[in-house]
Formats: structure tokens, C-alpha cells, sequence
């Protein structure tokens, strides 16, 4: 068996235009039904982007509407990541049906990096490989990234294991985090001190320490397992 990242730059599609956009994009699920369109996107942008973004989305011949279902800050950079629900009427085919038509296995999602598209495949060899690489060549050329003989499924924390994680952290424990980590607590050296972090949340150096150390263990104590089994697939 074969795995292979292949990746194709479809002129026609919206992914061109948003390349231009610094927009990367993974399309967590989607469904074909009747020529019609369904599906769910995550979209991480330059926040002061994000509208024409949106547009370039939703002007697309083959999407009838864009649903923001959710956006947050993604990092310090003054990005935003975003979830959109989409739906729309196909008129053609796209890369993802004709690879699905021809029997071929995408292993997660299908991802928009640098103005393309780009799939994880799970191949019996290289001449399906090849196969593949055929396909999408009907719709703009086509590079292949990676290849590997083995197959190695990503280790991560399920939705039901991050969400019982995030909901486990009191708001206050949150809110000293959060304040630590801006005010560069755990930068090396520390840009502030324990004590300094308690005089501005209005508690005790003691009961500072005590929410910290607890927050530590719960975030380690939730991530070794999955760093520890990551590290064993890579041996």
C-alpha cells in the first residue's frame, strides 16, 4: 500500500483566488446529493480579510449560500479562523467527486494550501498513483508532494476529548492563563513574576501558584499520551 499526497491547481475553482489571500482552507465534510452541494469548511485568513474572503467564497458559480457557524482569533498574527457551512448547485464536476467516482480513498480532509488542492490518498501502487495523477490532471496541473510505503493514521485527541478538556478549566483558572501567557510568564526568562500575576488578578501568590500548577497538569496530563503515541509512529 502506498500513501501520497497529491495536490492540483485548479485555475477554475476558487482556490486560485485565494492563494492571493494568504487563505488556507480544509473542507472537514461534504456530501453530494441530486447535484446538490452540502458541506463544512474551515478557513483561516488575515482577520481584515475576512469579508472579501467570504465573497470570493460565495460568489463561486456552484455555491448558493455561505453560513458563518462560527469565528475566532486563530494566533497573535491577526488571523481569524472561521467554519462555514456551504451549500450550492453543481454544475461540474470537481476534483474530490471524480476522485470519489473512480473509487479512489481520501484519508482526511481535503485541503486548500497556496492555491491548491491538495489530497491524502491511500493507493494499492504506484500505477494507481498514476491513475490519480491522470484524473486531476483534467483540471489543472498536478504535483505529488509525498510518497510513503506506510501507512500511518494521525494520532489526535478526539472532538469529545478537547471539548471535555476545555470544559474541565474553571473561568478563572482560564482568565489567569490567559493573563500569564500575555504578560510573558512563560516566556524564558519570565518578563513577570508570580507574584505580579497574583496582584493583578487580585489573589495570593499561593493561590496563583496552586491555579497554574493545576492547569499544567491538565494539559499535560491530557497531551502525553497523544505526544507519546505520535513519537512511537514515527520510530
Amino acid at each position: 500500500m502506498l500513501t501520497a499526497k497529491v495536490c492540483v491547481r485548479y485555475e477554475g475553482d476558487w482556490t486560485a483566488e485565494l492563494a492571493a489571500h494568504d487563505v488556507f482552507g480544509e473542507f472537514i465534510a461534504s456530501t453530494f446529493r441530486d447535484r446538490r452541494y452540502v458541506g463544512i469548511m474551515a478557513v483561516e485568513c488575515n482577520a481584515d480579510e475576512v469579508e472579501k474572503v467570504l465573497d470570493i467564497i460565495g460568489s463561486h458559480r456552484m455555491i448558493d449560500e455561505v453560513e458563518v457557524v462560527e469565528e475566532f482569533a486563530a494566533d497573535e498574527r491577526n488571523r481569524s479562523s472561521l467554519t462555514l457551512f456551504l451549500e450550492g448547485q453543481l454544475t461540474e464536476f470537481t476534483p474530490l467527486q471524480t476522485l470519489l467516482y473512480e473509487g479512489f480513498l481520501p484519508i482526511g480532509p481535503t485541503k486548500l494550501e497556496n492555491g491548491r488542492e491538495c489530497f491524502d490518498l491511500l493507493l494499492h501502487d504506484r500505477d494507481e498513483l498514476s491513475k490519480a495523477i491522470e484524473l486531476l490532471g483534467e483540471f489543472g496541473s498536478v504535483t505529488v508532494d509525498r510518497i510513503s510505503e506506510e501507512f500511518s493514521r494521525e494520532v489526535v485527541p478526539s472532538r469529545t476529548g478537547w471539548q471535555s478538556l476545555l470544559a474541565s478549566i474553571p473561568p478563572r483558572r482560564r482568565e489567569l492563563l490567559n493573563l500569564a501567557l500575555e504578560e510573558g510568564y512563560f516566556e524564558i526568562p519570565r518578563k513577570v513574576t508570580l507574584e505580579e500575576l497574583a496582584d493583578e488578578m487580585g489573589i495570593t501568590k499561593t493561590t496563583a501558584s496552586t491555579h497554574l500548577r493545576k492547569a499544567e497538569r491538565q494539559l499535560v496530563e491530557f497531551l502525553l499520551p497523544y505526544i507519546n503515541l505520535a513519537a512511537e509512529t514515527d520510530e
